[in-house]
């Protein structure tokens, strides 16, 4: 500590900065550090656009099969031999099915973090 109390204060913060000097792992790490950014960025754009398109399709999906199942219970004919009670109530369950395993995959979709594994 003696020899720092000779050096002024102007010297001694150059020392100091001498001795701070970081040294990269390799010569391009910055270009690929950024590189790296805007890749993950033009990922987490992608998957925010998929998300909107995943909850769109979505409700289309969920309206259509309603709609259909709205018509089926208008119709009071035989279709191929299956009354058309039966027939909707066949209808209506995988109705339910797909909507509750769709619905099951969105939410999924929004719970997972934002962790992306960009290679």
């Amino acid at each position: 500590m003696a020899m720092l109390d000779k050096l002024p204060s102007d010297q001694f913060f150059s020392e100091m900065m001498k001795h701070s000097k970081l040294v990269m792992p390799f010569s391009d790490f910055e270009e690929r550090t950024m590189a790296r950014i805007n890749k993950e960025s033009l990922v987490k754009r992608s998957v925010a656009k998929h998300k909107k398109f995943a909850v769109l399709f979505f409700v289309i999906g969920t309206g259509f099969g309603f709609v259909l199942t709205f018509f089926l219970s208008l119709t009071e004919t035989n279709i191929v031999g299956i009354p058309s009670d039966t027939l909707l109530l066949i209808c209506r369950l995988i109705y339910v099915f797909v909507v509750l395993t769709q619905l099951n995959s969105i939410t999924a979709l929004f719970s997972k973090s934002g962790n992306y594994h960009i290679t």
